[in-house]
């Protein structure tokens, strides 16, 4: 996969460009690699008596890819979201952003399909999403997205903001519930998540 392009497009969120990269560093660097993936396909190496992978199944938890996906969603690109452009696709789901990070008619070096849920023998085990990182939290690194690529960031500000002006010789604990309760009830300003679409826990071709 090009990631010059794809840093051009995700690069403004740490959080979410290093999931991305983490993705495919995993896939073709891991030392690991034979416990999450397996080989599909193998075509020979001309003038040599050696086979090279063409295809492979990469084997993740939904978690893993809900949270990279959704660490990307808000991120904005050109006037729009940058996940939305790589998927090519204006109602882009974790299902279509890995099938397009697969497809090697386009920018992939060799095709990767995925299967998303549960390890279905005790060979493969799914790669988890402890290694990944929310919007709103700092990759090693790095720095956790803004406000304008991820709205729970926004919603933060909003609860330190309310917090701050509460009087001093208050409860803190009670104070920082009552922020919290003033956010998720203003009418003033509401940010919505866009919906996206969950698709069955199975192989994405």
């Amino acid at each position: 996969y090009n990631l010059n392009m794809a840093s051009g497009l995700l690069g403004r969120c740490d959080s979410c460009w290093n999931n991305f990269r983490t993705i495919l560093c995993q896939q073709m660097c891991s030392p690991d690699q034979s416990t999450f993936m397996e080989v599909l396909e193998q075509i020979p190496v001309p003038g040599q008596e050696l086979f090279a992978a063409r295809s492979f199944l990469t084997s993740l938890t939904e978690e893993y890819a809900v949270k990279l996906f959704d660490s990307c969603s808000e991120v904005q690109a050109y006037g729009m979201q940058a996940i939305d452009l790589i998927c090519s696709d204006a109602n882009c789901t974790y299902a279509r952003l890995l099938k397009e990070l697969g497809d090697n008619s386009s920018r992939a070096p060799f095709y990767t399909d995925y299967y998303v849920g549960n390890a279905q023998d005790k060979a493969i085990q799914p790669l988890e999403a402890n290694v990944l990182s929310h919007c709103w939290e700092a990759p090693e690194g790095g720095e956790a997205c803004t406000c304008e690529d991820c709205s729970e960031i926004c919603r933060q500000e909003m609860v330190t903001a309310s917090y701050d002006r509460r009087p001093c010789n208050r409860n803190s604990a009670e104070a920082l519930q009552e922020a919290w309760d003033e956010v998720e009830n203003s009418k003033k300003v509401t940010f919505s998540a866009t919906k996206k679409e969950k698709v069955p826990t199975a192989t994405l071709r």
